[in-house]
């Protein structure tokens, strides 16, 4: 994962658990699957959602993965976070701790 993917995945994070809460330093595979799962969650609350497209089949490849959520990371920085607050917000408790190991690496 190169430093641009690391900056937009920490976007990814930060608009679900808060500014702070990533930076591109802390960001790790885990953590980027885990922001990944979460946007997936949101969509599916969201019909509206058109963040991330569902990839076919089984449970894509991390390079995949990683390649989506800055894509992802690099929308929402740039203003483009079409998602319900509702559903924002029941994510990001949904997955609170998770994020937070991975973001430790545990």
């Amino acid at each position: 994962m190169d430093h641009s993917d690391r900056e937009y995945v920490s976007a990814a994070i930060n608009f679900f658990w808060g500014d702070g809460t990533a930076s591109p330093e802390s960001v790790n595979e885990r953590s980027a699957e885990v922001v990944y799962t979460a946007v997936t969650e949101s969509q599916s609350c969201s019909a509206s959602m058109d963040l991330v497209p569902r990839p076919s089949g089984s449970k894509p490849g991390i390079s995949y993965i990683v390649k989506q959520v800055a894509g992802i990371g690099k929308n929402i920085a740039s203003g483009n976070s079409q998602t319900y607050y509702i559903c924002k917000l029941q994510v990001s408790q949904n997955f609170r701790s998770e994020i937070h190991m991975a973001l430790k690496g545990i």
